[in-house]
């Protein structure tokens, strides 16, 4: 009987273990899921510029020296023809949509979504989540909404082992990409908003569709845009923006419905940190140049 007692006590001990493995791995790593607790009102008590205060744990909002979103202006831009394509390799999967509280996250399920790779790593994408107005800013310009796709190495702490992808949106055509989930999730919640902390299956949704093509984008070392503010991410923003519809915003931000007017971080410091911009036409031009040198060379 004790040897039946020890065994099941081990095996109750295992699954907690493994439970909690799994829901670990299955949120997005060091972000909050309950984002009411702070807020986007400039001037709140809540607001941007006392998020640092209001938990031990956010101190970085504000003490923090690598912060985002930045204003990824030309005269702090060095442009690296050789900093090379980013390796994505997506694949459909089941996913999750979730109202936060101030945005509307898309999640799929642990590491089927495919991964990105960086730097020779490889970085497993988890989620992504919508911001208006966008949060980055090009040449101090800033547009209607920006996507964040957070992938993980899934080893934990967030500092080293994170990568997030931005995508900015113009008005212009509708985007593909957002129809579809709008759709889906219209399709489940039957039109109405969702409470805040309300997750619903919304099928198998592909990655592949929100980026296409061969884009130039900047990369630059900061940190999560809402608490805590974790530093030590690495930040890769499409420069070509995409388009959306104003219709289509509104419908984002109806879903939430947290009475804000936006949910997007103020502009931080630059404070003397290096940005890249990757540019696959200067590339080019260089190959195009050593070739004709080459070529001169052997004539």
């Amino acid at each position: 009987m004790k040897s039946q007692s020890k065994t099941l006590v081990f095996s109750g001990l295992l699954l907690s273990f493994l439970a909690t493995y799994l829901h670990a791995a299955s949120t997005p790593s060091g972000e909050v899921e309950d984002e009411t607790g702070f807020s986007y009102i400039v001037g709140s008590e809540r607001g941007p510029e006392n998020w640092g205060y209001l938990e031990e744990e956010w101190r970085a909002c504000s003490e923090g020296r690598k912060q985002s979103p930045i204003d990824l202006a030309r005269e702090n831009v060095k442009v690296i023809p050789h900093l090379g394509d980013l390796r994505r390799n997506y694949k459909p999967s089941y996913a999750y949509v979730m109202n936060r509280g101030h945005d509307l996250r898309l999640r799929w399920d642990y590491k089927r979504a495919g991964s990105i790779e960086v730097d020779g790593r490889e970085y497993f994408l988890q989620q992504c989540h919508w911001h208006h107005p966008s949060e980055h800013a090009i040449d101090g310009k800033s547009y209607q909404l920006e996507l964040h796709m957070v992938h993980s190495t899934l080893h934990g702490e967030v500092a080293g082992n994170t990568v997030v992808v931005g995508l900015l949106y113009e008005i212009g055509e509708p985007n593909a990409f957002i129809k579809e989930v709008l759709r889906r999730v219209t399709c489940e919640t039957r039109g109405e908003e969702m409470e805040a902390g309300e997750e619903i299956e919304v099928g198998e949704v592909d990655p592949r569709k929100i980026i296409k093509g061969e884009h130039s984008y900047y990369r630059y070392m900061g940190s999560l845009t809402t608490p805590p503010c974790t530093e030590g991410v690495k930040w890769i923003v499409n420069k070509q923006p995409s388009s959306v519809t104003e219709e289509q915003i509104w419908s984002l931000r109806r879903l939430v419905d947290d009475g804000a007017w936006n949910n997007s971080r103020p502009i931080q410091p630059l404070n003397g940190r290096h940005i890249q911009l990757y540019n696959p036409d200067s590339e080019r031009s260089i190959e195009s140049m050593t070739s004709l040198r080459i070529d001169a060379a052997a004539s």
